[in-house]
C-alpha cells in the first residue's frame, strides 16, 4: 500500500483520468467489497459505503479495504495475509494496473482465479476504470500454462456473485458418459433448471457426478466425489476436486473420465479448455496415467455413434 498514493496521483495527472469513458461503474452508486467463503470456492459480496469521492480516492480506499479481513464469521479476506497490492497505476485508456506482491503467485490455482475475479469486480466499480491488468512485482500475471492473462473485465468471469439468488434458468445439456466397455463416450441430453447463483459449468460437473440416466450409459465419476470449485476465466474452466478424483473406483479408461468432463463442458458451456486440480494442486497424476498439469480440449474421437 505504501506505493499506491504516489503512483495514483502521478498517473492520474498524466493520463487525465477524469475525462476517460469507463466500462465499469457501480450500480446506482452502490459499492461492494468481495470476500471468500470459508470453503474458498465462492465469492461473497457485502455492501460498502466509501468515503472517497474522486476516482483516485475511491481506488485508494478500495485497495486498502481489499487487504482487510472480513467481518462475517463465515467469510475470509479476499487476499491472503501475505499478499498485498503494491501499487495502482492508470493509463490514458482507463486501464487500471494492479501490481501485486510476489507472494500472490503462491496461491493455489483455484483460489487465485477467485481472487482475480474479486479484484476485477472491486475496481471496475469505479466508473473511470474500464479494464484491469494484474501484475506481480511489475511483470504481467501468467496462468498455469505460462500465458499472459492480459486485460480483464466483468465479461472475463462466469462465477456468479449471488445477486440473483432466486432466479432460475433452463439449460439443455449434452453430457458424456462411458459405454459398457469403458473405452468410449456416449452422449446424453438433459434438461435442467438451475439457480443462476451457480455457474452453469458447475451444474454440468455436478450432473456428471450424479451419473447417467439412460440404460447403457455408465458413470465417469464416483458419486462420493466432492467438487471444491468450478470457475471460468478467458475460456478456460478450472475444475477443482478433492482427492477422490485421483484414483476413482471405476472400471473405465483414464482418458474417458477426463474427456467426458472436457467434452461436456465444451458442448454445453462453450468452454475451450479445462484445467483440473486436486485440492488446489495441478502437479499430480490422474490414475498414474494422465498429468493434470496441462489444459485439456474437447476430444471427439472418443465419442461413439448411437
Amino acid at each position: 500500500m505504501k506505493k499506491i498514493l504516489a503512483c495514483l496521483l502521478a498517473c492520474l495527472l498524466a493520463a487525465g483520468l477524469a475525462g476517460c469513458s469507463g466500462g465499469g461503474g457501480s450500480e446506482k452508486g452502490e459499492y461492494y467489497l468481495y470476500y471468500l467463503n470459508r470453503e474458498m470456492n465462492q465469492l461473497v459480496r457485502e455492501p460498502y459505503e466509501p468515503a472517497g469521492q474522486t476516482p483516485e480516492e475511491l481506488c485508494l480506499e478500495l485497495a486498502k479495504a481489499t487487504e482487510g479481513e472480513a467481518e462475517r464469521e463465515d467469510c475470509m479476506g479476499l487476499l491472503p495475509e501475505d499478499v498485498s497490492i503494491e501499487s495502482v497505476r492508470f493509463t490514458e485508456e482507463g486501464i487500471l494496473n494492479l501490481d501485486m506482491s510476489g507472494s500472490y503467485e503462491d496461491m493455489s490455482t483455484s483460489r487465485e482465479i477467485l481472487v482475480r475475479a474479486g479484484l476485477v469486480r472491486t475496481f471496475l466499480q469505479v466508473e473511470q476504470v474500464s479494464k484491469i491488468r494484474i501484475l506481480v512485482e511489475g511483470l504481467p500475471l501468467r496462468n498455469s500454462q505460462n500465458e499472459e492473462v492480459g486485460l480483464l473485465d466483468n465479461d472475463s468471469f462466469v462465477e456468479n456473485s449471488g445477486k440473483e439468488i432466486n432466479t432460475y434458468e433452463n439449460a439443455t445439456m449434452t453430457l458424456y458418459f462411458a459405454n459398457e466397455s469403458g473405452d468410449g463416450l456416449t452422449a446424453e441430453q438433459r434438461n435442467i433448471y438451475y439457480s443462476t447463483n451457480v455457474p452453469l459449468e458447475r451444474v454440468v460437473v455436478e450432473q456428471l457426478v450424479k451419473g447417467p440416466a439412460q440404460a447403457g450409459h455408465y458413470a465417469v465419476l464416483p458419486p462420493e466425489l466432492k467438487i471444491l470449485s468450478v470457475t471460468v476465466s478467458e475460456g478456460i474452466c478450472y475444475v477443482n476436486f478433492d482427492e477422490t478424483f485421483v484414483n476413482p473406483p471405476l472400471d473405465i479408461e483414464p482418458e474417458i473420465t477426463i474427456y467426458a468432463i472436457a467434452n461436456s463442458l465444451a458442448e454445453t458451456c462453450h468452454v475451450s479448455r479445462v484445467q483440473f486440480s486436486v485440492n488446489g494442486k495441478s502437479d499430480v497424476m490422474f490414475r498414474d496415467a494422465m498429468s493434470l498439469d496441462r489444459l485439456y480440449e474437447e476430444n471427439t474421437r472418443l465419442i461413439l455413434e448411437e
